[in-house]
């Protein structure tokens, strides 16, 4: 039964909040109203990564009482497709004043230091609200809410898989699988949206004597069919049972973190342990692919690296607030090095998917010869990288940098930190880059 709030300020009509049993949309950030008189219509608020809301309307149309499909399908990851009802006749304010009271926890004092568990779970109650905020922009092909998505997911799986001294892996793991099916889901239109930008860059930047061919309206074609592909691929997983389920996993997950006991350890010692932890793992996986010959394997291990890079940075960033200057230095340098190593492994993407427009361009009789020139541009991408990588890393692995952590070479903590030696890069080969 509607609850009925009294009206205050000067609109003229009615306004109906709508949510489900369990108030989901509203403990979420999110109003669904249906109002009339001078501010007549459906009106969708949906957080966004920035402080201000989003609004979608409609108009109220001949239909009943309920929410408009359009509008159901948008709230999925909030309302796990419970029914839509009406909760309240009320202004926003009241109605979340009055059904909010003391649902929310309460913030630990100032002066109480700040366990790890705290930390981590608070990083990942931020995180999942991400994911969820960039669903309606994912259903509405909005840009980058695909990658904004993608980076959500894979910010949780580095919090759940990097602090495993905190939080149970046995419990979080299916948790992670779940997550990596989704980002696995957005990969291939996240990879068409970032070459469609790359090559537009590229050919407006081209002389024209070096464009011969059909050449924009092909790759408008193909790369259009690839991005429809990816589109389909999406819109299947998130209207799945299986995404579903997901939701009501990470809604599990914070409401029963799977702590572990050292998660009531002091954060300021605790979060520079796992961090630390993390740093080895990409130390390691940097010294093995600098002993690879150039080719797909050592092309797989710089991926490799920068994934795990990723990590050291997501993880680093929820340290910061408790660590300060020293933490913001390493994630500024660990994203400058995942930028670096992206520019080469959008190289190593694009390169396979110009070899293939190249062919079909042959077969249809038109002239392969830019496709050739853009080849060659994305293998000296992949040089200059190589180029500029080991002065990165000796950012990277700089004393300043990383001193917070207390490395020994095992990687575990110690009062006297050990800078590792600087990296040299063998120089890959025109030849045998071009085979790869």
């Amino acid at each position: 039964m509607t609850t009925s709030i009294e009206q205050r300020g000067t609109h003229q009509g009615s306004t109906t909040y709508y949510d489900t049993a369990q108030l989901r949309l509203l403990v979420a950030g999110v109003t669904l109203r249906r109002s009339t008189g001078d501010d007549e219509g459906w009106h969708l608020t949906l957080p966004t990564d920035t402080d201000i809301p989003k609004e979608i309307r409609l108009p109220l149309g001949a239909s009943s009482d309920d929410p408009p499909d359009e509008l159901r399908v948008l709230l999925r990851a909030y309302s796990h497709d419970a029914e839509l009802t009406p909760v309240a006749e009320a202004t926003h304010t009241e109605l979340a004043r009055r059904l909010t009271k003391n649902r929310l926890p309460r913030p630990r004092r100032p002066e109480s230091p700040a366990t790890a568990g705290d930390v981590v779970v608070a990083a990942l109650r931020a995180q999942i609200r991400q994911l969820r905020a960039q669903d309606p922009g994912v259903r509405q092909e909005l840009p980058e809410a695909v990658t904004r998505m993608r980076v959500a997911t894979r910010q949780l799986r580095s919090v759940l898989h990097g602090f495993s001294r905190i939080l149970d892996t046995e419990q979080t793991q299916p948790v992670a699988d779940e997550l990596k099916w989704l980002g696995a889901q957005l990969a291939a239109q996240h990879d068409t949206e970032v070459m469609i930008e790359r090559f537009t860059q590229v050919i407006r930047a081209l002389p024209a004597h070096l464009i011969m061919g059909p050449l924009a309206s092909d790759l408008e074609h193909s790369l259009g069919q690839l991005a429809e592909q990816g589109e389909q691929t999406i819109m299947a997983a998130l209207n799945s049972d299986r995404y579903l389920a997901l939701q009501h996993t990470l809604d599990a997950l914070l409401e029963h973190p799977p702590l572990t006991r050292k998660a009531d350890r002091p954060a300021q010692t605790e979060l520079p342990k796992a961090v630390a932890k993390a740093f080895r793992k990409l130390d390691q996986q940097l010294d093995a692919f600098t002993a690879l010959p150039a080719g797909p394997d050592r092309d797989n291990a710089l991926h490799e690296a920068r994934k795990i890079g990723k990590r050291v940075r997501y993880m680093t960033e929820v340290a910061t607030p408790i660590i300060g200057s020293p933490a913001r230095r390493l994630r500024k340098h660990t994203k400058k090095l995942q930028d670096l190593l992206g520019d080469y492994q959008d190289a190593v993407v694009a390169r396979p998917v110009l070899r293939q427009l190249a062919a079909e361009a042959h077969d249809e009789g038109h002239n392969a010869f830019t496709y050739g020139v853009l080849y060659a541009l994305e293998h000296a991408r992949m040089e200059h990288v190589l180029r500029e990588l080991p002065a990165r890393l000796d950012r990277l692995r700089d004393d300043r940098t990383i001193a917070w952590l207390h490395l020994n070479p095992t990687g575990q903590p110690d009062p006297t930190p050990v800078t590792p030696p600087r990296l040299t890069l063998a120089r890959q080969s025109p030849e045998t880059s071009l085979a790869g």
